[in-house]
Formats: C-alpha cells, structure tokens, sequence
C-alpha cells in the first residue's frame, strides 16, 4: 500500500512539473527593457537674438542586445529640429563599427520638378564611423532622396557624449522599440 502511496506522489509532483515550469515562463518578461545607451552631439548654438543651431544628434537605445535611435539635424534656427529614425543599423561591439541610414525632411525644396508650392525635401543620410567610449565618430553623407544615385555631400563627424542629455533621455526612454516605432515622430520625413 505504500508503495502504492508513494507511485502517486512521484505521479502527481511529475504531473504538476510542466505547470509550474508553464507558469515560470509565462511569468518571465517577453523582451528586456529598454536602456538608454545614449545621446552624442556636436551641435553648436550661436548667442544671438535669434539663436541658430547647427550640427547633428544621434539619440541611442537599446533592447535585446539591438540597437535603435533618431538622428536629428540641426541646420538653422534652434527648436522644431528635424529628425529620423535610424534604418538598417549595424553595430559590432567588439570593434565599435557603427552604420545607418537615416530619412529626413529638412525643409522645402523649389525648382523644375517640385512646381510652384514646392515640395518637401527628402534628405538621406548615411553613416558609418565607430562608437568608442563617449565618442561617435566617421564619416556622415547627405544625399537627395529625389536622385539618391547622384553623389552627396559627405562630412566626418565627431558627436560626443552629453551625459545631462542621456540623463534626460532615460527618464523618457520608450517601453518598447515596438511602442517607439509605432508612435507618431513629430517634425520627421515627410516621405
């Protein structure tokens, strides 16, 4: 009769094994949460009346070991900066290689082909460098999104990291990639 007693045990925690390890699963968290890597600039603002800015911000996150993030242009007066978000991004963390693409719409464009309202810009960026320390740097082309085979304007870039901005950043770091992708991006590509 024990014997019996004990098969019944050894039946019952075997058959309770798959739900709990069901239910440690279910429990755990789909994806890890979003971190702030960080934002790097080399954006220099004029001290005038009517304050221009000019340089570029790359704004990095990461979940899942990938990374994700906007690059912003700024090519005038300060505020209402230009943005888009990074495509095909590529990093290699043992050598700091860094790559992407990126779609912008920095103003409006007039000639032959836009008519006479003009149409809105379509600026391709691209860029490939490294990411070292507190450093971002190599070389960033701009191309026309209407004739992307004509040949852009390139620049070598040195963004540095700005710890206050990266502070700010974490407190308002997405959920999820998913949720930052699917949410509007106010003065981003028109295209």
């Amino acid at each position: 009769m024990q014997r019996i007693a004990t098969l019944a045990l050894a039946f019952a925690l075997t058959a309770a094994a798959p739900t709990l390890a069901f239910a440690a699963t279910a429990a755990a968290p789909a994806h890890a949460a979003v971190e702030t890597v960080g934002e790097y600039s080399n954006v220099r603002v004029s001290h005038s009346e009517d304050p221009h800015a000019y340089g570029y911000t790359v704004e990095l996150y990461r979940q899942n070991g990938e990374l994700f993030g906007l690059l912003y242009s700024d090519q005038g007066l300060v505020g209402d900066t230009p943005r888009g978000r990074l495509q095909d991004l590529r990093y290699d963390p043992a050598s700091g290689a860094l790559s992407f693409r990126a779609k912008l719409t920095l103003g409006r464009e007039y000639g032959r082909e836009s008519g006479p309202d003009g149409r809105p810009s379509r600026d391709l960026f691209r860029f490939d460098g490294r990411l070292s320390g507190k450093l971002l740097s190599g070389t960033l082309e701009h191309r026309d999104g209407y004739k992307p085979d004509a040949p852009g304007e390139r620049e070598k870039v040195a963004l540095k990291f700005d710890a206050q901005a990266t502070r700010d950043l974490r407190e308002l770091a997405p959920a999820s990639r998913a949720a930052w992708q699917a949410e509007e991006l106010p003065f981003g590509p028109e295209w």
